[in-house]
Formats: C-alpha cells, structure tokens, sequence
C-alpha cells in the first residue's frame, strides 16, 4: 500500500527549492513500497521544485519505475509533462 504524504502538512502552503530536498529523502525512503505526494492546499509548485525533487530519482532508477511508485496528486499534469 503507497505511503501517503500530505505535502502541506510537512512544508508548508508554499514550496521552496529547498525543501524538494527533505521531501525527495521521504520519497526515497518510502520508494519500493509506494508513494502518493498530496499537494492539495499547496498554492504553488514551481517546475524548479518539481526538477529538484525527481531528477535524481528518475536519473538512478528511470522514469517508468518512479512514476509507478509515486502519484503526484494535484500536480500530476505537470509532472508527467502533459500539462499546457
């Protein structure tokens, strides 16, 4: 079952560069077993952000397996790269 992480509740309603750095270990720690990223109440992601938390993750283990493991909720779009 995929560990849900309310991303508000840890960083706050706006997110900053450095904080994809705290949330990337959550990912990385909960990766195998599964993970949801909940943005909901976050007002705004930058793609900076975005690039800094999964780039890493998707360099090491491809980007086919992170996007099985982790569903970016509200924010999906932008990640899978299918937003306008």
């Amino acid at each position: 079952m995929k560990k849900n992480v309310k991303v508000r509740e840890i960083l706050g309603k706006e997110c900053n560069i450095e904080d994809a750095i705290l949330l990337r270990e959550i990912i990385r720690n909960n990766l195998e077993d599964g993970i949801q990223l909940d943005f909901e109440g976050v007002n705004r992601v930058a793609t900076t952000f975005l690039n800094c938390l999964l780039n890493d993750l998707i360099t090491k283990y491809g980007r086919k397996y992170v996007f099985q493991q982790v569903d970016v909720r509200d924010f999906s779009r932008v990640v899978l790269g299918t937003t306008f």
